[in-house]
C-alpha cells in the first residue's frame, strides 16, 4: 500500500520554546510536548544523539492536519545550518500557510521580532492569485504567508 497523506514537517531548533511562541503567533496550536531518551532514535534517526524534546503543533481542529514536529536536540545539541540561500535553490526551501489576511499576520509576527524576507506582495493571474510574504522563524526556516485570491472575472 503507498503512503497515503503527509504527516509531518520535521523543523529542528535550538530553543524549542523560542519557535513555540513564534508558531503560536502564526495560529498553530500545541497538541503533543515530548521528551525522549531513547538510543533506538540514534538509529532511527542516523543522528548522534538519543535525548530530545519534541512538540507536535497543528493549524486548526481536524486531526488528519498535517503537524509541525519541532524537535530540539540533546547530547549533542542541534547542530548550525546555513541559512536558504534562494528561493530557487535545490530542495525544501519553504512552507507556506494559509491566512485570511496576510498582512494581519505579516504585522503580527514582524513586531514580534520574525525576520522579514518580503513584505506582503500581490501576485495575480487570470485564474486568481495570492498576497503572500516571506518570512524567518527564529532558526532560519522560511515561512511562507499566503492568502489566496479570487480571478479578476
Amino acid at each position: 500500500m503507498p503512503a497515503y497523506r503527509l504527516f509531518h514537517i520535521a523543523i529542528n531548533s535550538t530553543d524549542l520554546d523560542r519557535s513555540l511562541a513564534f508558531y503560536q503567533k502564526l495560529g498553530f496550536k500545541m497538541i503533543a510536548d515530548r521528551t525522549v531518551d531513547n538510543p533506538a532514535v540514534a538509529k532511527a534517526f542516523n543522528v548522534d544523539s538519543h535525548d530530545l524534546r519534541f512538540l507536535h503543533l497543528r493549524l486548526g481542529d481536524s486531526e488528519n492536519a498535517t503537524l509541525l514536529d519541532i524537535v530540539q536536540w540533546h547530547k549533542p545539541d542541534t547542530l548550525p545550518a546555513d541559512p536558504v540561500a534562494s528561493q530557487m535553490q535545490r530542495g525544501i526551501t519553504r512552507f507556506a500557510v494559509l491566512a485570511e489576511n496576510t498582512d494581519e499576520v505579516f504585522e503580527e509576527v514582524k513586531a514580534a521580532g520574525a525576520k522579514v524576507i518580503t513584505e506582503p506582495t500581490t501576485v495575480l493571474t487570470p485564474q486568481g492569485g495570492w498576497r503572500v510574504s516571506l518570512v524567518q522563524d527564529p532558526d532560519g526556516v522560511v515561512v511562507q504567508i499566503t492568502q489566496l485570491l479570487p480571478s479578476a472575472q
